[in-house]
């Protein structure tokens, strides 16, 4: 990473944590290659199948053997997304630990913050480079990931093996969440390195409150957004619709749920939610259009959070060292 432009604690700042930085820029790396690896290789099953004249659902058994090599190809790309698509899960984690830890939680520890501020640079300063390096690096190479997972996973063809743009790990992949959760991480783990100051439990803690917030960012999701709800009979909504519940209406609008009748009378579930009142199914929604909105109220949320994060942390130093 070149520090030509940088000057003061920005500079040093990189120079004391280049090696981990440059992992960083590594790791990224290795995951914009797996996306790319995992598009390609779908391409390459789908003009494999198609050169051969046989279908995916061909029924000749000449096909077989094709049609499998197929899916195999396929779902081996599938499966590069998903292990990219955790790891971005986890990817605010593992940066508020390390600006927990290493980052600042070291420093206070040792005690090697006195020199730095022994040359002309306030503790405001100080601070204020750890938290602008991490967060350059993440609006730069966050947004990068974002969008290359974004090509990798919307045009290659995924009918035969879906993935959703509501399932956990994919929501949080793609789009603006994803820049949002990181730097969301990076502020809590600030405000936990300075309240800690010891550098292996500053990790710990800030990876355990970090993955508390992101928990609880997925359970709140669905109800960030107002849900649209179908009524009428035999509803079946798929593929881009989030399906968060269904059931029966009665006349007095009154919600009856499957689970009880599937348990109890599992033979006939139906006639279960008749006998009960039920007169029209209802099924609870987030329809694709509803992406967009539930990303910007998320991203939202992440960035008050990460604000009043960071004007703690500096209160936090403020209060500690006047």
């Amino acid at each position: 990473m070149s520090t030509i432009a940088l000057k003061g604690p920005y500079w040093v700042t990189v120079r004391q944590h280049r090696k981990a930085l440059w992992w960083s820029l590594a790791l990224a790396a290795v995951g914009v290659v797996m996306m790319a690896t995992s598009r390609l290789w779908s391409d390459s099953a789908v003009e494999a199948l198609r050169a051969t004249g046989c279908a995916f659902d061909s029924t000749d058994p000449a096909c077989f053997q094709k049609a499998r090599d197929y899916a195999d190809g396929q779902w081996l790309a599938r499966n590069l997304l998903g292990y990219v698509s955790m790891g971005m899960l986890v990817l605010p984690g593992l940066l508020g630990a390390f600006v927990a830890g290493p980052m600042l939680a070291r420093e206070l520890e040792s005690g090697t913050y006195k020199l730095a501020w022994t040359q002309s640079i306030s503790p405001a300063r100080w601070l204020a480079s750890k938290v602008a390096v991490p967060t350059a690096l993440t609006l730069t190479v966050v947004t990068l990931l974002s969008v290359v997972f974004h090509w990798s996973w919307s045009t290659g063809p995924t009918n035969d093996f879906p993935t959703y743009w509501y399932d956990p790990a994919m929501f949080v992949s793609f789009g603006i969440v994803p820049v949002a959760h990181t730097l969301l991480g990076l502020a809590l783990g600030t405000v936990i390195g300075l309240l800690v100051r010891r550098t292996v439990v500053a990790m710990g803690a800030a990876a355990l409150v970090i993955g508390i917030a992101i928990a609880a960012l997925a359970w709140l999701r669905e109800s960030l957004w107002p849900i649209q709800t179908l009524t009428g009979h035999g509803l079946s909504p798929r593929g881009d619709v989030w399906q968060l519940g269904t059931g029966m209406l009665t006349a007095s609008g009154e919600r009856l749920t499957w689970d009880d009748c599937v348990v109890t009378r599992p033979e006939n579930a139906r006639n279960c939610m008749t006998d009960q009142g039920g007169v029209v199914e209802f099924i609870d929604i987030h329809p694709a259009s509803h992406y967009w909105p539930l990303q910007l109220v998320e991203t939202g949320i992440c960035l008050a959070v990460a604000a009043l994060a960071l004007y703690a942390a500096f209160r936090v130093l403020r209060t500690l060292h006047p």
